[in-house]
């Protein structure tokens, strides 16, 4: 059985390349446990210490040394990535003061109940995308996958117009400072050509 001290300075190690978020697998190798009985067990252990808490089967975010919330949220659902009102603060094309963390995914989310999760005061929101515009995205140093600027408007703009809500108004976001040819090149994937006219008239200068 691993010490306090020794446990503590691996996880510490393994915190600041996962965020805080760890996998089964990683723990596996912290706590020196191959046997699945004794590594379930061991993760009981901590977990009711406090030490770690479950987020779903298989992923667990770190409570002594913290967690970023945004890579939990991330690493819950899979395929995913960090977009709409979210991005848009991150990239500070306007500032939405919103707390959830918003993300767009192309699984199929059964339950309406699960398209918005809570994690210690956190909440999350899931929102569905077909395949064909799952793109647009880069991931950072951390791996945390991020709508580039133009798409975070383009999956902003697009959730608008089919009539879902949000507390950020069109108006809020800096259009000055996309990118109009990659803007325009990420248009392309979309087919409704009522939802293009309408996101090239957000534009400065419109459709031009």
């Amino acid at each position: 059985m691993l010490s306090i001290a020794v446990l503590s300075e691996r996880l510490s190690a393994l915190n600041a390349g996962t965020g805080g978020v760890y996998s089964t697998a990683d723990l596996e190798v912290v706590l020196e446990r191959a046997n699945p009985s004794r590594l379930t067990e061991a993760i009981r252990g901590l977990t009711a210490d406090g030490v770690l808490l479950r987020v779903r089967r298989g992923l667990y975010v770190d409570r002594l040394h913290g967690y970023r919330p945004e890579i939990a949220g991330w690493r819950w659902v899979t395929p995913c990535y960090l977009s709409t009102e979210t991005a848009l603060d991150r990239h500070r094309l306007c500032e939405t003061g919103i707390l959830a963390y918003t993300y767009l995914t192309t699984r199929l989310i059964a339950r309406r109940e699960l398209a918005v999760r809570r994690l210690e005061g956190r909440e999350f929101v899931y929102r569905h995308i077909a395949r064909p515009l799952f793109f647009g995205f880069a991931a950072g140093d951390d791996g945390l996958l991020v709508a580039d600027p133009e798409k975070a408007v383009l999956d902003f703009l697009y959730f608008l117009y089919k009539r879902q809500r949000s507390v950020v108004a069109v108006e809020d976001v800096d259009f000055s400072r996309l990118h109009p040819a990659r803007y325009r090149r990420h248009l392309e994937a979309y087919r409704q050509a009522g939802f293009r006219d309408y996101a090239v008239s957000r534009l400065p200068g419109g459709a031009r």
